[in-house]
This record gives C-alpha cells, sequence and structure tokens, in this order.
C-alpha cells in the first residue's frame, strides 16, 4: 500500500522481509518493480472487497457503515494492518491485532491516526511530522541491497563523478540545492530519476547542464553500479521520511552528503563513517572528503530484515 518511489520500495522491502507469511497487498495500481514470491494475494483497490471502504459520510458513508463490517468478517483475521500514507485506506474494511500508520514523509495530523493503534515512524526525525495525541512507535524498514549485481548504465558517465537520485515532483526534493550545488561542484554530477508514476518537472536549467548528466529511469543493477562508483552520493532532500536513496548510499557509496534527515537520524547512524551532513548546499568542494572504490565499514544491523521482523512481531504480540 503505497505509491512511487519511496514508498513502493518500502512495500517490496517489506513483503521481501515476511518469506514466510501470507501477505495481502491492496493498490491503486501496479507499475513495475520486479516479482512478489510466497504467499501474496495484490488486490485492486476498485475491488468490491475494498471500494468505499473509506467512506464517513453520506450515502457512501451509510453504505459503508453497513458494508464494512460484513467485508471484515468474510476474511479471516490479519495480525496486522499496515497502511502506508499514501496508500489505500482500508482500516474499517479489515479486522487485525494491531494496526499501524506510516507516515512516509507526510503531516500526520490526530484524525489521520485515528482507528490506528501506532503511527510507526520509519526514522526519529519523523516525530516532527505526528501532531501530538497518537501513540507512536519506531519501526526502521528492512533494508536490503539495491541488486545482487552491478550493470553498467547505458547512458555514458565520467571517469569520476558524484551521484544523486531523486524524481524532482516538488521544492522538498531540493531542485534548488541541485542548481546551487553545480555552481561550485569540482566532479560532474550524475542524476538518476524517472518520470514513472509520477509528474515530474526537469527546470529548463538543468536539462542541458555541461556539468550534469542525466540517467533516466536506470534498473537496480545500474544504481548500484553508480553508487559503487562514485566520488561521493549527494541527498539534496529538505525532508525525508526515510530516504531510500541515503540509505542505498550508506550500503554501496564510500561518501554520503546530506542534511541530517531520515535514516541519518537514527541513533545507530551517528556514528557511521564517510557522513557528511550539511544544512546548506553552500560547500567547499576542494575539501569534499573522498574515498574512491574504498567502501567503509558500516554496520547498518539496525536496519536489518531481522530487526524489522523482530520488531513488527513484538507489536503483535504487545496486542490484548
Amino acid at each position: 500500500m503505497g505509491g512511487p518511489g519511496g514508498a513502493q520500495r518500502a512495500v517490496a522491502s517489506i513483503l521481501r522481509a515476511l518469506p514466510e507469511d501470507s501477505v495481502d497487498v491492496v493498490a491503486r495500481r501496479q507499475i513495475s518493480g520486479g516479482q512478489m514470491s510466497g504467499a501474496r494475494r495484490v488486490w485492486d483497490s476498485r475491488h468490491w472487497r475494498w471500494i468505499g471502504s473509506k467512506s464517513a459520510s453520506g450515502v457512501n458513508g451509510a453504505v459503508a457503515r453497513i458494508v464494512n463490517p460484513a467485508r471484515a468478517q468474510l476474511f479471516p483475521e490479519y495480525d496486522v494492518h499496515v497502511r502506508l500514507y499514501q496508500g489505500v485506506n482500508v482500516n474499517r474494511a479489515v479486522r487485525a491485532k494491531v494496526r499501524l500508520l506510516v507516515p512516509s514523509g507526510n503531516q500526520v495530523t490526530a484524525d489521520d491516526a485515528h482507528g490506528y493503534d501506532f503511527v510507526a515512524l520509519q526514522a526519529p526525525d519523523n516525530v516532527g511530522l505526528v501532531d501530538a495525541g497518537p501513540r507512536l512507535t519506531l519501526l526502521p524498514p528492512p533494508l536490503y541491497p539495491l541488486s545482487d549485481r552491478a550493470d553498467q548504465p547505458g547512458t555514458p558517465v565520467p571517469s569520476e563523478f558524484c551521484l544523486t537520485a531523486f524524481n524532482p515532483y516538488g521544492a522538498i526534493k531540493g531542485v534548488d540545492d541541485l542548481e546551487r550545488a553545480l555552481e561550485g561542484a569540482s566532479l560532474p554530477i550524475v542524476w538518476c530519476h524517472t518520470n514513472r508514476g509520477i509528474d515530474t518537472h526537469v527546470p529548463p536549467a538543468l536539462r542541458e547542464h555541461p556539468m550534469l548528466v542525466h540517467v533516466p529511469d536506470p534498473t537496480p543493477a545500474e544504481l548500484r553500479w553508480l553508487y559503487e562508483r562514485c566520488a561521493a552520493y549527494l541527498c539534496f532532500s529538505k525532508s525525508e521520511g526515510f530516504g531510500w536513496s541515503i540509505a542505498d548510499g550508506l550500503r554501496h557509496a564510500p561518501v554520503v552528503v546530506s542534511r541530517d534527515i531520515g535514516i541519518l537520524t537514527h541513533p545507530e547512524a551517528r556514528s557511521l563513517s564517510g557522513v557528511v551532513r550539511t544544512e546548506t548546499w553552500d560547500l567547499d568542494w576542494s575539501v569534499m572528503p573522498t574515498a574512491r572504490g574504498n567502501l567503509p565499514d558500516r554496520d547498518l544491523s539496525f536496519q536489518a530484515p531481522e530487526t524489522f521482523r523482530r520488531n513488527l512481531m513484538a507489536l503483535v504480540e504487545s496486542a490484548p
């Protein structure tokens, strides 16, 4: 349950971390992202099982109040219901021991959180996304390698470069900081982005910039190749719910430059080597640390799949 980008990645990672469990996924639509193994059912949100279940007022709300309890009784009780904020709201149509709402970088009001047992934060700084009142729990998503292999992309890239990967769908992604960074960058910046599933807009000034190389729609294997060969991974985001591109940088890149957001706000991330935290992109590139080809030994066990599963099961076991 989620949208393209980080939410889609979160869904795929959660499914991969629960290989022995039966999981139902409700989605408005599917975009490419690999095959799902195990006991998985993918439901279209327009299926009779789910359609209109969110309605709370008027005729539709009256129908939902009658139909939702019947819908819930038709299926066994779930151990846990997880809704990513952008995903379809089917909370009233399911029975579950524990109900979790994941902000996914969005502001969550008390009304949004009504009917859920916890707002599940992907990172400590997500506290700022949630209004006072709802119960909070920290549930970092499981982190896997981008791909089991690394493939050189079809788009030629320089022998030395910095890397960034984001979709420019809003100011929060930091396009203005990318423009600022290009003014003083000592190396070309390779920018990976896609327009599959969402509306994006590349500013005219960045379409043919001499220090910017566009790599559209890279595969996970191509992304891994770029991470492993860049001088530094640059995240320009102003805010992140989790920050999957930062997490990939921590796993695959020698240096990560970012604001102190998302995954970087975990206590376990404070001591990770090869991380430059900045609130401004007026950087002195001449002193930027680089470690080309040498990946620091970073302990990311706090994001391990087994840690996620253990935390999730603890929430289920705590249910009355």
